[in-house]
């Protein structure tokens, strides 16, 4: 029996070489390539990144049981090597790239997280958050997203690379802040210049987020998160819930960024 991938990334790293175990969890196995390019094996129907294969149920506890001791883990000409176990990547390659279509409003995402006791990384529950008066623990945020607005170039030293994970939370922000510029047809040409090429991401945190931040800079999301940008009235609440249901903490933390990012966006 031939294991293979269920779907790939196009912008996934494909570099031949050795890979190294960057960390794994219910959803997701992270690898780090030769030049520090972020992979990512997804269980199917958890969202494919897009830094990343989808791949069965049963091939994903495979992997997650072998990969952790595994002396050997090898990106192919077409596929991944982890000990004696080959996964081929197949030939269903995507390209998860926002277009300019978002139907996302503000009304509408502040409805749904004012019902959700998920709570974010560092900021308590999503719906106190929306809900409560107080936006002064979101001011540094604040302060770089409007100058970013106000077409100035934005630091956000100190700012990334804050929170718990693999993807800290105020990088899993930054990627909700970046979808929204993306899909929105009158700020998409300024969208890269939200997260500066001369910010040094691998300095400021760490390897895994600062692939997906990267990703997010050049305009790739998550299925999860295409899906919340594309979704009509009928099927918000759905797409909301699924990448609300990522991480412990990365779903409510990018659903938070959207909501910050669209409120700001409101007064400017």
């Amino acid at each position: 029996m031939v294991n293979e991938a269920l779907a790939y990334s196009l912008s996934a790293p494909s570099k031949q070489g050795e890979l190294r175990f960057a960390g794994s969890g219910s959803q997701a196995i992270n690898f780090l390539t030769e030049d520090d390019k972020v992979l990512t094996l997804h269980r199917s129907d958890t969202g494919m990144s897009p830094s990343g294969w989808a791949v069965s149920d049963p091939v994903f506890h495979q992997l997650t049981a072998l990969v952790p001791k595994a002396s050997h883990i090898r990106l192919v000409s077409n596929g991944l090597i982890v000990n004696g176990l080959y996964l081929q990547k197949g030939t269903n390659g995507v390209w998860l790239k926002a277009q300019d279509v978002s139907s996302i409003s503000l009304a509408e995402l502040t409805d749904f997280l004012s019902r959700q006791k998920q709570e974010t990384g560092l900021y308590g529950s999503l719906a106190k958050v929306v809900e409560g008066e107080d936006k002064t623990p979101f001011y540094p945020i604040l302060v770089q997203l409007y100058r970013w607005f106000n077409g100035d170039t934005p630091c956000w030293k100190n700012i990334i690379g804050a929170g718990p994970g693999l993807t800290p939370s105020h990088d899993d922000m930054l990627v909700g802040m970046l979808a929204c510029a993306y899909s929105n047809p009158d700020l998409r040409h300024k969208a890269h210049r939200m997260l500066p090429l001369s910010l040094d991401l691998d300095f400021w945190t760490t390897s895994v987020s600062a692939g997906y931040l990267e990703q997010a800079r050049n305009g790739y999301f998550s299925v999860s998160l295409l899906n919340l940008i594309n979704a009509n009235p009928d099927e918000f609440s759905y797409f909301a819930s699924r990448l609300l249901s990522h991480g412990h903490y990365s779903g409510a933390d990018t659903l938070l960024g959207m909501w910050l990012f669209l409120k700001l966006q409101e007064t400017i």
